[in-house]
């Protein structure tokens, strides 16, 4: 086949890094250019993918296409100037030369001399495949190491993130810098390896925090506010970066408000990021968190805060139609008696809301499960729960028991100081000792600070029941309540959370009684009653 005047065609790539270090397009052609001249060949086009790189499952359109020309048979051989500008994966080169032979379409490279159709051409083309993807394989692993590296010194992969910028004022070229940074132009703030401020960013970033605080604003209703939110006197709205090279700044979109609020960056830390792997699926998330050199936006204690209402409101909506929607406390927590299942809220006519059987939302089966009115089934289970902290002792008993083991560690303290002192017989005070011991082991059980200060806030948070947000209310029941079951219209049983064991047992035996190994019944209470 050599001799004769085959239909050729070259490919050539360059990745990114390999455009910036100076790797030319230009001359892969022109190798391949003189050398199917050498051969007599010719060459009717050349595909080209810039800026990409050749690993393992990367997409580069000129490639596939030249694929797709080779099974159609457009052309007879592809001419390349090295191995590794058509794959450094050695699974990947294979595959194609097998399909490549396949088809009847040779292949050959520029650098190595190697013609595909001889026999010594695929044993050799065998092992440079594997020395290139040993190649890859080292570079990926060491990429690895010096993120991971960068990262416990600090500093943030890549480049910034929306808020910052690398501080090179003087000679910026960021696509929210002329025009809108007023920063732009003067002296540098950083020296590039680090991340600053963004004058301009950092602001949207403050205020897209200081509005998801409030527990009414949801992602998407604080990116539609911040399209119309003027930012300075001069009129300055927010807006993205844009993609460069595909796209310019524009509105900021609800996804882009969520990563705000979701990085912890914005507190002042680095996140480093891995992959896992689960069956086909390759999953990416934070492996580790350091402490970062660049300033935070919002403190550590309000990004803790945020994650908190994002997991309080986690599939809640705050709007519908633009109008703002009403947070149902006992939404999912509230299960129908009859099937098992979840309740929902949900509005009704005239204003009105609801809780309904999942069921029947769903159209999935038949219940007897009716709705019921939200805000009566809400005020019996917090009628519930104020009984429980009214019969209960649990708080008292704290208060006593710190008291008491005071006194019982002063009294253990002199009996040491005399035994030392050799004015105490050592069977006097080994009986004191077994006192203290004995004592120490039983009221320590109750003596729990966290839990105490975690009672006094239900307690408070329960008495002015009526006087704080939906979303404190929420809040407090997902504290408190696994589930609370409803037939009919009576509250019949509620499943509690770890927080609330400690005061239902402690509680009068007689007014609270179990209903399984999980739940208790509320019939001594006096709540089963119709509820509307």
């Amino acid at each position: 086949m050599k001799n004769e005047a085959l239909r050729a065609v070259g490919y050539r790539r360059v990745s990114m890094r390999e455009q910036v270090d100076g790797f030319s397009l230009d001359a892969q052609e022109n190798n391949i250019r003189q050398y199917v001249e050498t051969q007599g060949w010719q060459l009717t086009h050349i595909y080209t993918d810039a800026g990409i790189s050749a690993k393992k499952d990367s997409h580069r359109p000129s490639l596939e296409q030249m694929m797709v020309d080779a099974e159609a048979r457009r052309f007879d051989v592809i001419v390349v100037d090295k191995v590794d500008r058509f794959y450094r994966h050695l699974r990947g080169l294979l595959s194609a030369l097998d399909q490549l032979n396949s088809w009847n379409v040779a292949f050959a490279s520029v650098q190595e001399r190697l013609d595909f159709t001889t026999v010594w051409g695929k044993l050799t083309l065998t092992v440079l495949g594997t020395l290139a993807e040993i190649y890859i394989d080292n570079l990926r692993q060491e990429t690895k190491k010096g993120k991971l590296q960068r990262a416990r010194d600090g500093y943030w992969n890549g480049n910034p993130t929306y808020g910052y910028c690398r501080g090179l004022c003087s000679a910026c070229k960021e696509p929210n810098g002329k025009g809108y940074c007023p920063d732009y132009g003067l002296a540098n703030k950083g020296d590039g390896k680090g991340l600053v401020l963004h004058p301009v960013e950092s602001k949207v970033v403050r205020l897209v925090y200081d509005w998801y605080l409030t527990g009414e604003e949801s992602d998407g209703h604080i990116a539609e506010r911040l399209r119309t939110y003027v930012l300075d006197e001069h009129g300055l709205l927010a807006r993205s970066r844009g993609i460069p090279g595909q796209k310019g700044p524009g509105p900021i979109q609800k996804d882009s408000i969520r990563n705000i609020l979701t990085s912890i960056l914005y507190a002042g830390f680095i996140p480093y990021y891995g992959t896992s792997k689960k069956g086909q699926t390759t999953t990416r998330s934070v492996k580790e968190i350091f402490p970062g050199k660049h300033p935070a936006i919002v403190p550590m204690e309000e990004y803790e805060r945020v994650q908190e209402i994002r997991n309080v409101l986690y599939r809640v909506p705050r709007y519908k139609h633009k109008t703002q929607s009403r947070i149902y406390p006992l939404s999912r927590i509230l299960r129908c008696g009859y099937c098992g299942r979840t309740m929902r809220g949900s509005s009704g006519p005239r204003g009105n809301h609801y809780y309904r059987d999942a069921t029947r939302i769903e159209k999935s089966g038949e219940c007897s499960q009716t709705p019921i009115r939200a805000s009566v089934i809400e005020e019996q289970v917090v009628e519930w729960l104020q009984k429980i902290f009214e019969r209960q002792t649990y708080l008292q008993d704290q208060a006593s028991s710190t008291v008491m083991l005071q006194k019982i560690q002063q009294r253990y303290d002199r009996a040491r100081e005399l035994f030392i002192a050799g004015q105490l017989e050592r069977n006097d005070y080994e009986i004191e000792k077994e006192k203290f011991e004995h004592a120490n082991l039983h009221l320590s059980s109750l003596h729990k600070d966290a839990t105490m200060a975690l009672l006094e806030e239900m307690k408070c948070k329960l008495i002015s029941w009526q006087k704080i947000s939906y979303l404190e209310k929420r809040k407090l029941l997902q504290l408190v309540t696994e589930a609370v079951f409803l037939t009919g219209s009576v509250l019949v049983g509620l499943q509690p959370t770890f927080a609330l064991i400690p005061l239902i047992q402690s509680s009068d035996s007689k007014s609270v009684s179990t209903c399984g190994p999980d739940g208790i019944r509320t019939r001594d209470l006096g709540l089963d009653r119709a509820a509307c």
